[in-house]
């Protein structure tokens, strides 16, 4: 009997203990953010120059950011939720090659990045998501929107799309959900556990009823590339793959080149196409 409470006082501890490390987990190790002056800010020194553009959350947070537009007519536009680490001017480049192949792109930087005010907070991140979008909508019909989640943006792009109207959503190297990152990120600590309920990507996208477009590279080396097989693999909706043989995370354009431009460029029209009314 004593060697019973013993072993469930034992198992009480360890759960206490891995749950705290969850926490601090979730807290202390999903944002990397890269503050201003940080990046190149030269707007100058980009094909198309960015223009600036900011806006405010419904908590009060002044975010900033840049549209790259498109000299196409009637330009689509992407509205990109990046990952967790740096800022937008690492993502200008390929906004800049998206714009040459008729695509204009909004960046903005989360809380707490770039030239945006606050610090960033997971639940935080949902206000500006949303300002993000609302923003979108003042530039353009919702049905020329594509919400583009890159890594961490991933849920918060499908999480948008559930409860506004789109175009289409784009997600690359990004997860199913946070308990599938977690328990794959930490084996054999099934920190997932923790997190049922947290982030999930699929569902949310399930929900969207919206086309995806799945874009991982399998040698990425921060979301392995078996989430991004089982995020596709749970769509219930029009759906597609570009599985990149050689891109790390976030590697995709620079792996993938012209063929990444042209996958995006095709599903993207596609898209719009069924949407018409």
């Amino acid at each position: 009997m004593r060697g019973l409470i013993a072993f469930a006082g034992a198992a009480v501890v360890v759960a206490v203990l891995l749950y705290a490390y969850a926490l601090f987990v979730r807290r202390n190790s999903m944002f990397y953010p890269e503050r201003h002056p940080l990046g190149m800010w030269d707007k100058s020194a980009y094909p198309i120059p960015p223009e600036d553009v900011f806006f405010t959350t419904t908590d009060n947070v002044r975010l900033h950011g840049w549209i790259i537009r498109s000299r196409a007519p009637n330009a689509p536009l992407i509205v990109w939720f990046h990952g967790n680490a740096g800022n937008i001017t690492s993502r200008a480049p390929v906004a800049e090659g998206l714009a040459a192949h008729g695509v204009s792109v909004l960046l903005f930087d989360w809380r707490g990045y770039g030239r945006s005010e606050g610090s960033p907070a997971e639940t935080a991140l949902f206000l500006d998501a949303a300002a993000a979008y609302e923003f979108a909508t003042w530039q353009t019909n919702p049905r020329d929107i594509v919400l583009y989640g890159e890594s961490l943006g991933g849920p918060y792009a499908a999480h948008v799309a559930r409860t506004n109207a789109a175009c289409c959503v784009i997600i690359e190297n990004s997860f199913p959900s946070l308990s599938a990152l977690g328990n794959a990120l930490y084996a054999p600590l099934p920190l997932g556990w923790l997190a049922l309920n947290a982030l999930p990507t699929t569902r949310w996208l399930n929900a969207a009823h919206l086309p995806v477009l799945v874009m991982h590279g399998r040698r990425d080396e921060v979301t392995p590339f078996a989430l991004g097989q089982e995020l596709f693999d749970g769509l219930r909706v029009p759906k597609q793959m570009l599985v990149s043989e050689t891109a790390g995370h976030s590697g995709i354009p620079a792996a993938e080149g012209s063929q990444y431009f042209a996958t995006v460029e095709r599903f993207i029209e596609a898209s719009r196409k069924h949407a018409s009314p």
